[in-house]
């Protein structure tokens, strides 16, 4: 009968316990959950055109008690559009009048979304950090062995 067991391994006359080869392959598996955020987030942004835009308010939407802001841009041809961003918060992140990243769809420009470092790239590096983490915990486990 065949079954899985993990065991005591060496390398480079280090011993790697079982704890230390589960917390790598979570290490790992975050790894490839990352790349994969990292190729949708391209995908997305391949679809997209960037612009400024400006916040020109705040909307308080019914049964929250977030605020979103509401943005005005213009697309490339220079029509004006406003949308209400998705990120809300409880207090105002931005002063109205400030000048903000847009990202629109050019085929349908009312598909729009607010950018910042944080939105597009936040999962990625919270991901990454979360990897390293279990690698470091994974790796205080190992210790020479000395023949």
């Amino acid at each position: 009968m065949n079954h899985f067991s993990m065991r005591d391994t060496y390398f480079r006359e280090r011993l790697i316990p079982p704890i230390t080869q589960i917390l790598w392959m979570i290490s790992g598996l975050i790894c490839m959950i990352m790349i994969y955020t990292i190729i949708t987030v391209f995908f997305h942004l391949s679809e997209r055109k960037s612009t400024n835009g400006e916040i020109i308010s705040y909307v308080e939407l019914p049964g929250t008690l977030r605020i979103y802001p509401k943005i005005r841009f213009a697309d490339l041809e220079g029509k004006q559009y406003e949308f209400v961003d998705e990120n809300g918060a409880t207090a105002p992140l931005y002063v109205v009048g400030t000048i903000v990243q847009v990202d629109y769809n050019p085929k349908n420009p009312r598909i729009a979304e607010m950018t910042t470092l944080y939105y597009r790239w936040g999962p990625s590096i919270g991901l990454f950090i979360l990897a390293m983490i279990f690698w470091v915990l994974g790796s205080r486990f190992t210790y020479k062995v000395h023949s």
